[in-house]
């Protein structure tokens, strides 16, 4: 795929050669098994969330996914197992993996064709989402649970409501996640500003909070409310976690570890690789240490006296270092996120 608005530049560069890249996974299963040995022994057994993230992570051949996934389950490791992926090479062979080892399925789809295909298209610039629409019937026929991702941009809006009847048709939960810059260029036109998400989002929680079906197809949104009875530490989204690196790890076949996938490859942002020093030594270093200062930074400074505060914990890092080049600003979309949180409260305290 070429999607228009990829934060990895995937649009920019030449097609991925599969074959090359199955060679390299076979070649480093054994980082990736040292690795997974190092998280358990860090995590003292407690249960781990591992999400096979991209580019496109079903590039990589089931056959490579059994060898790691009979490792987990070798080792006994509690380990729940996640991939995040484009959906348009899902086929029987992924299907029976999905199913056996009980993978947690996430797809991006920006909703109905005329929608979606204004920037999810493939690298001939034919659109995606007949390919993807036709997967998900297929998991839904295979009784597989997933759910989908929508990336809020300046394309599709303003199409929201559409989008929301589409899924709520098809029974298909979704949660929404807005553009934001990184080290690749995007097109400035499809950029958002914080006024733009937060009257997006607060009318679509209004259809949806409005909505008679029994189809909960918003979790996000139900978090919110719940947030409202019991503030939990990134109960909504990574995002709105308080000590994101002390949570999150990203981890590279080869062996790079870094906080954050939307940080990879910034080099002030990398922690280390496992193959030059054991994984206590490295997640403990200055590097690691220092930002987890950010918080207790932002409490004392711009978040100080907000009123959700408690609640976003300053928002996402990514969005401080992309907008206002400092790990340690307050998220872009915060007075978006005032704006929301405060429009869902008032709505729910109307209805008591």
């Amino acid at each position: 795929m070429a999607c228009k608005y990829c934060y990895t530049g995937c649009h920019l560069s030449d097609a991925p050669d599969i074959d090359i890249i199955n060679k390299k996974f076979t070649r480093n299963v054994p980082i990736l098994k040292e690795f997974t040995d190092m998280i358990m022994l860090y995590n003292n057994g407690t249960p781990t969330r591992f999400i096979f993230h991209g580019g496109e992570p079903l590039l990589i051949c089931p056959e490579n996914y059994r060898v790691i996934l009979e490792f987990f389950k070798d080792k006994g490791y509690s380990i729940e197992t996640h991939i995040q992926t484009n959906g348009t090479l899902i086929d029987d062979h992924f299907i029976d993996l999905f199913k056996e080892f009980k993978i947690k399925i996430g797809v991006s789809l920006d909703g109905l064709a005329s929608i979606n295909d204004r920037t999810r298209i493939f690298r001939s610039g034919k659109g995606t989402f007949s390919t993807i629409f036709r997967n998900l019937m297929r998991l839904k026929e295979e009784g597989i649970s997933f759910g989908c991702l929508l990336t809020l941009s300046k394309s599709n809006i303003n199409n929201l409501e559409e989008s929301y009847n589409f899924f709520k048709k098809y029974s298909i939960p979704f949660n929404i996640r807005q553009i934001f810059k990184s080290t690749h260029p995007n097109l400035e036109e499809l950029l958002i500003t914080p006024v733009e998400y937060a009257t997006a989002i607060c009318n679509l929680f209004d259809i949806w909070f409005d909505d008679e079906t029994d189809e909960f197809l918003i979790n996000e949104f139900a978090g919110l409310i719940a947030q409202f009875i019991k503030p939990i530490e990134g109960l909504v989204s990574c995002s709105f976690t308080k000590d994101c690196p002390r949570h999150f790890i990203s981890f590279d076949l080869d062996g790079n570890l870094c906080p954050c996938n939307r940080l990879y490859g910034i080099n002030c942002f990398s922690y280390g690789n496992i193959q030059n020093n054991d994984l206590l030594k490295i997640l403990n270093n200055s590097c690691a240490k220092d930002l987890s200062d950010r918080w207790p930074t932002l409490e004392n400074t711009e978040c100080k006296n907000c009123s959700i505060a408690r609640y976003c914990n300053g928002g996402c890092p990514g969005n401080g270092y992309f907008y206002f080049d400092s790990y340690f600003k307050k998220d872009y979309f915060c007075d978006a996120y005032k704006r929301i949180m405060t429009h869902v409260y008032d709505k729910v305290r109307s209805t008591l």
